[in-house]
């Protein structure tokens, strides 16, 4: 057995995002299956995000902010100044708790777009999300709790 395998998965996420790690959907799921979900309340405030993949797709991505249950700024950028703000290209969304693969968790409900994040809980800190399109899972990704915004 590996260390890997002997790591629980909030360990091994823990790892992973501190490493800057880059996996696969295939290595991600089974440890984000195992991990506990979110609520509404807990998701409350800015984090900061990267991508699993190494890269986001969204030039000088930041990550999300959680204001209220029916306002979230689900893309967040940083400006030329490194301040960070809403990206409006992407709209605005809200906050639910919705079971998806057998647990509860948070989801962001984008108003413009097919498209829903799940969150599971690491640590305090530290969630996974999942990217899902209109039914289709495409793509893991962290965020860590901004605590300099709060």
């Amino acid at each position: 057995m590996s260390v890997a395998q002997e790591m629980t998965a909030q360990q091994r996420f823990e790892e992973m995002v501190e490493g800057r790690e880059i996996a696969s959907y295939a290595e991600i799921k089974p440890l984000f299956l195992e991990l506990e979900g979110t609520t509404n309340e807990f998701m409350f405030g800015q984090w900061q995000g990267g991508s699993f993949s190494g890269q986001t797709t969204i030039s000088n991505f930041y990550g999300k902010r959680f204001n209220t249950p029916e306002h979230c700024e689900p893309m967040l950028r940083t400006d030329e100044d490194g301040k960070v703000y809403a990206w409006g290209d992407w709209g605005e969304a809200r906050l639910r708790e919705i079971r998806y693969w057998d647990k509860v968790q948070s989801a962001v409900i984008y108003d413009d777009r097919p498209l829903m994040d799940y969150f599971r809980k690491v640590n305090d800190d530290l969630v996974i999300g999942l990217g899902d399109w209109k039914g289709k899972p495409k793509g893991f990704f962290w965020l860590t709790r901004d605590k300099a915004a709060a």
